[in-house]
């Protein structure tokens, strides 16, 4: 499964004699990732995701964003040390799609300000079909979408929806754009 490349180490780490690098990763899904060869979206860079488990202890304004999108510790080949923060990583066999895209008009609907600024793991919904998944992080009244695989129709109002909800609440945590636009595809198929 794909994961984007949230913070890493510029420099490798000796371990065991091996050089990896040390990262924080958010996957589309925890469950589904798995270790292996992966390929950088933008970059075309193959890194080895070596393992990725483990627990973060974020800071309380981060506590929320961390949760809802299993931000996790990862270990990766002494490759990744040359990637770039933010980067969408797939495995290396597949044919993928990475939608970037540029949202305004944000009308929050239950998003609480703590998930301001930060990534978090969504489903983007048209006409209540669930379009695709990917990333999202809102600022005030904008935001960066990444979808992959999916297909969203430009002239429809889009809610997108967090896959998990808050420890707090068990209310889904959702906000509508009606504006988005394209600002890149990367397409994969290897």
């Amino acid at each position: 499964m794909t994961f984007m490349l949230l913070e890493h180490s510029p420099r490798p780490l000796k371990l065991r004699g091996n050089k990896v690098t040390a990262a924080t990763i958010i996957p589309l899904s925890k469950e589904r990732l798995s270790a292996g060869d992966y390929v950088g979206t933008k970059s075309g860079l193959i890194i080895k995701l070596i393992d990725s488990s483990g627990h973060l202890t974020p800071g309380p304004e981060a506590k929320d964003a961390f949760y809802i999108s299993d931000v996790t510790p990862a270990t990766l080949d002494e490759a990744a040390a040359g990637a770039q923060d933010g980067e969408v990583f797939v495995p290396a066999r597949g044919a993928w799609r990475i939608h970037r895209l540029q949202a305004d008009g944000i009308k929050p609907l239950r998003w609480p300000d703590s998930l301001d600024g930060y990534w978090i793991t969504v489903s983007f919904v048209q006409n209540h079909l669930v379009q695709g998944c990917g990333w999202f992080r809102k600022t005030a009244t904008t935001g960066e979408m990444i979808l992959v695989n999916g297909e969203l129709d430009y002239g429809r109002p889009l809610t997108i929806t967090a896959m998990k909800t808050l420890q707090k609440a068990t209310v889904t945590v959702e906000c509508e754009c009606r504006d988005f636009t394209l600002v890149e595809v990367n397409s994969i198929s290897t």
